[in-house]
């Protein structure tokens, strides 16, 4: 075996891109290019890549060796990696076979790490990735026109792109639907929250009227209570008008005017009057003083008798005026 050949197993599907792409030299032959090659045959990755990097510190400036390393780390699952070493291996100073394969090989790893995104859902990476496969696979047929793998692979790249832009749209238009579904779920367990605190509102009003209708009697008795409450504030209103004289029947000093005796014996003339006016004399009494007339003291009399009647009426209202009323205890 050449000490740069190697190939790398890929499987090849309608919907996976072909086989990597290795060079094939026919001058230098180098012991690890050979070990790596044969442990890369073996289904030893690893092992190629701890070959691989001897042989870049033995040949720094190879970039076959580059491209070799980069098919290993591919192999490995250490893709960033090896898209590294395919851009090494891609100088523009490397033969354009070189190149060709370099870029065929960097389109690989980034269509599998567009394929790794679409599996997670990430579309939007998936098609980023996909994307910069395609430009790969359009510079390996800059470098090496008529390869009809890399035509095929580019071919496949596009149409990931465009898969992955439907499952995107439908992915956002899901998500909508759903923010929409919980905003509508959010309003519904609102206006059923506001309907059970109606319903708790309307249910205690129930019980109250329920409470009401239970207790008839005890609202009967208040309402007559209330209502001899009342007639007896009316009572006493009308005997503190009667009994009582208002502010402006009293005179300036405070004192009560007279009574209606003394208004009715207001036209009668005092007898004391009468004697200055010639009237009958007065009779001598029994202590030696003189005797009023008869009328006179009959006049005298009723007055007395109608200043302790007014008295007690005065006296009536006053204790009436100062009971103390009944209040309403609800």
């Amino acid at each position: 075996m050449s000490g740069w050949m190697m190939s790398a197993a890929i499987v090849i599907a309608a919907a996976w891109p072909t086989v990597a792409q290795a060079w094939d030299p026919f001058r230098t032959r180098n012991d690890a290019v050979e070990d790596g090659n044969e442990r890369m045959a073996d289904g030893d990755a690893t092992g190629a890549l701890a070959s691989y990097d001897r042989a870049a510190q033995q040949l720094p400036n190879e970039p076959r060796v580059q491209l070799n390393r980069g098919l290993a780390l591919m192999e490995s699952g250490q893709l960033p990696e090896a898209r590294e070493a395919f851009l090494r291996a891609a100088d523009p100073d490397a033969p354009a076979e070189v190149r060709a394969d370099a870029y065929y090989d960097l389109g690989l790893a980034f269509y599998q790490e567009g394929d790794a995104a679409s599996a997670e859902e990430d579309h939007e990476a998936a098609q980023a990735s996909f994307r910069e496969a395609a430009d790969a696979f359009r510079r390996s047929l800059r470098a090496k026109p008529g390869n009809r793998d890399a035509a095929w692979n580019l071919e496949l790249a596009l149409r990931r792109i465009r898969e992955e832009e439907e499952k995107q749209e439908q992915q956002e238009q899901e998500q909508q639907e759903q923010q929409e579904q919980q905003q509508n779920q959010d309003q519904q367990d609102q206006e059923g929250q506001q309907d059970g605190q109606q319903e708790q509102q309307d249910q205690q009003g129930d019980e109250g009227e329920d409470q009401q209708e239970q207790n008839p009697d005890q609202q009967g008795d208040q309402g007559q209570q209330e209502q001899q409450d009342q007639q007896g504030d009316e009572g006493e209103e009308q005997q503190d008008q009667q009994g009582q004289p208002g502010e402006d029947e009293q005179g300036e000093d405070g004192q009560d005017p007279p009574d209606q005796g003394a208004d009715q014996n207001e036209g009668e003339q005092d007898p004391r009057e009468q004697e200055g006016q010639g009237g009958e004399e007065p009779e001598e009494g029994e202590g030696g003083g003189q005797r009023l007339p008869g009328h006179v003291e009959r006049v005298l009399d009723a007055l007395e008798d109608d200043e302790e009647s007014l008295q007690r009426a005065r006296a009536r209202a006053r204790a009436a005026r100062d009971r103390r009323r009944v209040t309403m205890d609800w």
